[in-house]
């Protein structure tokens, strides 16, 4: 009985190592559905699989005109496959689709720009801008950052995701090809490990408990 409940225990905290281990540090991003200025509705949840950078943004912010032109580098530096940038007016009423419309033409925003319309700022806490947050393969919130950020910061984060991810390299470039198993891979090894180390404990268990009454018995025989 004692052994069982030793091993009870055992599986108990290797389970919850490994949980641990799989999300410290990391939050789901929430979903959210928009309309962009071109008329087509997207959502988050369509971007899986692929590193998303949202924009935070306005028409009338100065830092975030700026911001237009590091995110102008990325956008040319990845492939679409891999990497997604959604820029959002965090005002709505002032920043109509007209206004988003020209306003995306004259300073060349070729990726997906829409108004908030759903309080998604809300929902990932925006309270300055420009406001970025990227969001890796998985749907987690990985990085965020508040005011002007360079294009070589975003790089490197988004080079390091899409290694991890292990989704290839970015514009042909082979220096940043797979380098690393997704995290649900890391997550099925680890927990199939775990499965076969229990299993074997159990296992030796049993024959240790099926010996000992056999030991047992010789010794009282012989004290016999």
């Amino acid at each position: 009985m004692r052994a069982k409940v030793s091993l009870f225990c055992l599986l108990l905290m290797i389970m919850s190592i490994l949980g641990a281990n799989l999300v410290i540090g990391k939050e789901k991003a929430p979903n959210f559905t928009l309309v962009d200025i071109n008329g087509e509705q997207f959502s988050l949840s369509d971007h899986l699989g692929k590193v998303v950078l949202l924009d935070f943004f306005a028409t009338w912010c100065g830092p975030c005109i700026s911001e237009i032109e590091h995110l102008k580098s990325l956008y040319n530096r990845y492939s679409p496959n891999q990497t997604v940038i959604l820029s959002i007016s965090v005002d709505p009423n002032s920043d109509t689709v007209k206004i988003l419309q020209n306003f995306a033409q004259q300073n060349e925003m070729a990726w997906t720009v829409a108004r908030d319309t759903a309080n998604v700022a809300d929902k990932y806490g925006v309270s300055a801008i420009p406001h970025l947050v990227i969001v890796d393969a998985e749907g987690y919130k990985i990085h965020d950052h508040v005011g002007l950020t360079g294009e070589t910061t975003l790089r490197s984060e988004i080079d390091s995701l899409l290694s991890g991810t292990g989704n290839g390299d970015s514009n042909g470039d082979s220096d940043r090809g797979q380098t690393g198993p997704p995290y649900t891979l890391v997550a099925i090894i680890g927990g199939a490990v775990m499965v076969f180390l229990v299993v074997g404990i159990a296992v030796a268990g049993r024959l240790l408990g099926r010996f000992k009454p056999s030991e047992e018995r010789g010794s009282r025989e012989r004290r016999r």
